[in-house]
């Protein structure tokens, strides 16, 4: 849950990106990934997911960045929100009025006004005052939101659902915030604001019946990291192929899964036969993988002078509790 800038200025902004219900390429976060917005000791990002039509995709931190690929990378993921309003007053689900959810009923969300006053530890709601008028006396105070992480819109056999992704670096951020925090005796680890404020957003969006599932960065291996980010930095490329030779391209890789063939081998005949350079046929192994069309072990790092070995464990079974409804 990020919180930046409680200045009226920054609420308006906020207002206008996120007020209107917006979705896919559409979609604007409350904060952008950079030197402007992104916090300073921040490992911003902007990604541009061909699944979300390539629009801009803002990250503040690696685990932010680790952790959208992943979910990225799941089929039934068809949308995801990053830094998205955790509004303070009562308000609309996050699908209410998606064409896929076209005669579903949803619930509202309570707000995170009352979401606060239903915490163990009682918080404190960042307010910001309003300049209206002449007398500054009479200025009111407006709530000013909380900003969540990463919102996932899935989809399962019963319809669209939504799965909320709070990221930290390690699952202990969900228990104070490091050293950067305030002075804590030794034997009192838990500062009681940085869990009140965590269970505050698990309120909020369980009033919507959507669950909130912590996210470590460090708990996703590391090859499945470096080998999700490598073949997804290639999933924007326009290949010269059509659909038929595309798909007889991504045969030859197939058949190459498990033998004891080089990746660079791959590429080059498949670059010679169908007259492509070899860092197209590249991008197209790449893209085979990211699309799933080809299944290897991203356990294990992918390199041109190794083969292309079969999948033993599916990344997304392996990590499949964090999309459960």
């Amino acid at each position: 849950m990020a919180l930046f800038k409680i200045t009226e200025a920054r609420l308006r902004e906020i207002k206008r990106r996120q007020w209107e219900q917006r979705w896919g390429r559409d979609y604007v976060p409350a904060i952008f990934a950079d030197p402007k917005e992104a916090p300073g000791v921040s490992t911003a990002s902007i990604l541009r997911p061909v699944k979300l039509g390539g629009r801009a995709f803002h990250t503040l931190s690696s685990a932010e960045t680790y952790s959208s690929l992943l979910a990225l990378h799941h089929p039934e993921c068809w949308d995801i929100h990053e830094q998205r309003v955790l509004f303070p007053t009562r308000h609309v689900h996050y699908l209410y009025g998606h064409s896929r959810a076209r005669g579903a009923e949803y619930r509202f969300f309570k707000g995170t006004l009352s979401a606060a006053e239903r915490t163990g530890v009682p918080v404190r709601h960042p307010r910001v005052r309003l300049k209206l008028g002449d007398d500054p006396l009479q200025w009111p105070m407006a709530p000013f939101p909380y900003i969540g992480d990463l919102l996932l819109f899935m989809q399962d056999a019963e319809g669209p659902y939504c799965v909320n992704w709070p990221v930290k670096d390690k699952f202990s951020g969900f228990r104070h915030a490091g050293p950067r925090s305030k002075p804590r005796p030794l034997d009192d680890l838990d500062d009681p604001v940085v869990i009140a404020r965590h269970e505050l957003e698990v309120i909020y969006y369980g009033d919507a019946c959507i669950r909130t599932q912590p996210i470590a960065g460090a708990e996703i291996d590391e090859h499945v990291k470096y080998n999700l980010r490598a073949v997804f930095l290639d999933d924007s490329i326009v290949l010269p192929l059509d659909e038929s030779r595309y798909d007889a391209a991504i045969s030859i890789a197939r058949d190459h899964i498990g033998c004891n063939v080089p990746l660079f081998i791959v590429m080059r005949r498949i670059a010679q036969q169908f007259d492509i350079s070899p860092r197209d046929a590249l991008a197209l192994v790449n893209q085979g993988i990211w699309r799933r069309q080809l299944r290897v072990d991203l356990f294990r790092p992918l390199r041109p002078e190794k083969p292309l070995r079969p999948e033993v464990v599916d990344v997304l079974i392996h990590y499949g509790d964090w999309f459960k409804r």
